[in-house]
């Protein structure tokens, strides 16, 4: 009977489960046939920001370093429970996202139209599926892993819903970023040790730690609160106060994080796209004085604001700091992990490493286990996919930069912002 139970109970556990499957994609199924596109666009980007939340929020982890046994090095005494909330948030996004795609797929043939938007998506497949073939099948070392897929099917299910209206979709965004920063600065003072690294130098004089928040690291929460910004400026709230309180939550965790990335990043969206927005003319203007005034007054602005801030940081001896020179100058110790990375490309030149060039073994030969990657989209792509990887990338980015050009106007420079706040990160990190 014993052994009986024993063949039997996990047969039944199977069918159990596939069943629950099969019911969970019906009943998503016909509730999602009732639901707008922009309301299941909102409800996946609140999704994935919660589970981001989630995953980081229900780690346990010590960020001080100069408490006892920690030696420098940051401590997860356990991340198996953020780990998994994020797991079964991912296959649930993903089994939806699939239904998704096929109703998507079979109602744009029965319509059987031409959509403008189909070569980017086009160009992000062969990018994702093109690097995905190379690594499990050319590389030097090959392998894969399937998560690689989950951007592209989140991405292409996005494209077959027919969203009019981006209000919604941008307001999910917006409450999910002003729960990381308010959480992220509540942290502080709740729980320092758990969103505060310390002691770390940063770039502001006097202030020895930066600040993690709810996220990985400062170079995660760096861009999460310059994309907060640019969503209030692009979208206001209608509510006054909460597109004060999310303006302020945002810049007071950009300045906290010290995110160098994400500092450039405001610097030259500000500089290529909200300085040339502000001294445009309007549109129909009778009076050109006016929008010459403008024009003046915005760029003397941006001088006085340039010289303000050299001048404060040289009279707080921000630039007389040897360490902070030297880690500007090999930006904070990349350009070795930049040389480990291109050896292991020349090994396969035009078909790269392979998608474990920065995986367990690497690390812990070069001793080097806080490092995920090559802190470098090219390189990153270069070492794992070699030129063929890179080509692919290079591609991906042409075509976003042409439709990012392409609605400029229409936007209002938004997309261009968030491709080059994109560009910027993937400078120091592989995004």
């Amino acid at each position: 009977m014993g052994h009986v139970l024993a063949v039997a109970f996990p047969s039944a556990v199977l069918i159990a489960t596939a069943f629950a499957v099969a019911l969970a994609g019906l009943l998503q199924y016909r509730l999602a046939a009732r639901t707008s596109p922009q309301m299941k666009v909102a409800v996946a980007i609140f999704i994935i920001g919660f589970g981001a939340l989630l995953s980081v929020a229900l780690t346990q982890r010590n960020l001080n370093d100069s408490a006892p046994g920690q030696s420098g090095v940051i401590l997860y005494e356990d991340f198996a429970s953020g780990f998994t909330a994020s797991r079964w948030i991912s296959l649930a996004l993903i089994g939806t996202a699939l239904i998704e795609i096929i109703r998507g797929f079979l109602r744009k043939r029965v319509a059987a139209t031409a959509d403008p938007a189909w070569p980017l998506v086009a160009s992000m497949l062969i990018f994702y599926l093109g690097t995905v073939l190379v690594q499990g099948t050319l590389s030097e070392h090959i392998g894969f892993s399937h998560q690689e897929l989950y951007l592209p099917i989140v991405l292409l299910a996005v494209y077959y819903q027919p969203v009019r209206d981006l209000g919604l979709i941008l307001g999910a965004a917006k409450l999910i970023v002003l729960a990381l920063t308010l959480g992220s600065l509540l942290g502080i003072a709740v729980r320092p040790d758990f969103v505060m690294h310390r002691p770390e130098a940063g770039i502001i004089p006097g202030v020895d730690w930066r600040l993690f928040g709810l996220t990985p690291h400062a170079n995660t929460l760096g861009p999460v609160a310059l994309l907060g910004v640019l969503l209030e400026l692009h979208s206001p709230s209608r509510r006054k106060w909460l597109g004060r309180l999310s303006i302020c939550a945002a810049i007071a965790v950009l300045v906290l994080a010290q995110s160098r990335t994400a500092w450039v990043a405001a610097a030259l969206i500000a500089v290529l796209i909200y300085v040339p927005l502000a001294i445009a003319p309007k549109r129909g203007s009778a009076d050109e004085r006016k929008g010459f005034s403008r024009a003046v007054w915005t760029l003397t602005g941006c001088i006085l604001l340039l010289i303000a801030l050299a001048v404060g940081m040289t009279a707080l001896g921000g630039f007389r700091d040897t360490d902070l020179q030297a880690d500007l100058g090999t930006l904070n110790g990349r350009f070795l992990i930049w040389d480990i990375t291109l050896d292991a490309w020349r090994e396969n030149v035009l078909f790269g490493y392979g998608p474990k060039i920065w995986g367990a073994e690497r690390q812990l030969r070069f001793n080097m286990f806080h490092v995920g990657h090559a802190h470098n989209q090219f390189l990153q792509t270069l070492g794992e996919a070699g030129l063929v990887g890179l080509l692919l990338l290079t591609i991906q980015l042409m075509a976003l930069f042409y439709a990012a050009c392409r609605q400029f106007v229409l936007t209002r420079g938004f997309v261009l912002s968030l491709l080059l706040l994109l560009l910027a990160r993937c400078v120091t990190e592989a995004p």
